[in-house]
């Protein structure tokens, strides 16, 4: 008798979890283009490692739509954060950018002033 329990509680659990359909990766979907919108935003195409992470956040999102519309939603998933994590990785680059060249043109004024001092 305690072995028909335990089986048939088996069953039905097998039986739930078959009828359990993973929810589709949307928040992640949407969180990896905003993402890609703010990086194109600051000018990650005119910055050549921006635009590089910014082509691989593009290409990986294009893989997981096609992966969510073959139902495979688990590598989609992965696909969506690797291209959240390269969009925001080219908006850095992006915004570092300017900073950068900013930090450069100072040095060189520096340098300038103190040639004309020695």
């Amino acid at each position: 008798m305690r072995r028909a329990i335990v089986s048939a509680g088996l069953l039905f659990g097998l039986a739930g979890c078959a009828g359990v359909q993973q929810a589709p990766p949307t928040r992640q979907l949407v969180d990896s283009e905003v993402s890609i919108r703010q990086a194109e935003a600051a000018g990650a195409e005119s910055v050549a490692d921006a635009a590089q992470h910014l082509q691989w956040a593009r290409e990986q999102a294009s893989e997981a739509r096609r992966l969510l519309e073959r139902n495979e939603r688990d590598k989609a998933a992965l696909f969506l954060k690797r291209a959240e994590a390269d969009a925001e990785l080219a908006l850095a680059l992006a915004r570092e950018a300017p900073a950068r060249a900013e930090a450069d043109r100072l040095l060189q004024q520096v340098q300038q002033l103190q040639g004309t001092v020695q």
